[in-house]
């Protein structure tokens, strides 16, 4: 079942990494324990992802290992900065 949770995730890769700001979610997952310290540095200062689009990826390739609990508060934080994402996700309003 958590396979299929990402795939949802995985087929709007493009489209979330687009218009994501990662900047703008580590917060709060590292808040929920999702991500710690270091995967936030990893994501927002990383060299080796010089583009916006990049580092989004490199978020969901991170929440992606974190299982359903990193999926769970991925959605609550689109839902929350991101609601038209959210809706792309899930289906969902």
């Amino acid at each position: 079942a958590e396979a299929a949770l990402w795939d949802n995730v995985e087929c709007n890769r493009h489209m979330l990494s687009r218009y994501i700001n990662p900047a703008k979610l580590t917060p709060y997952l590292r808040q929920c324990k999702v991500i710690d310290e270091q995967d936030e540095d990893e994501v927002l200062n990383a060299p080796m992802l010089p583009s916006k689009i990049n580092r989004a990826g490199r978020l969901l390739d991170i929440l992606h290992t974190k299982g359903q609990r990193g999926y769970v508060v991925f959605l609550e934080s689109l839902e929350f900065y991101y609601p038209e994402l959210y809706k792309l996700v899930t289906g969902k309003e």
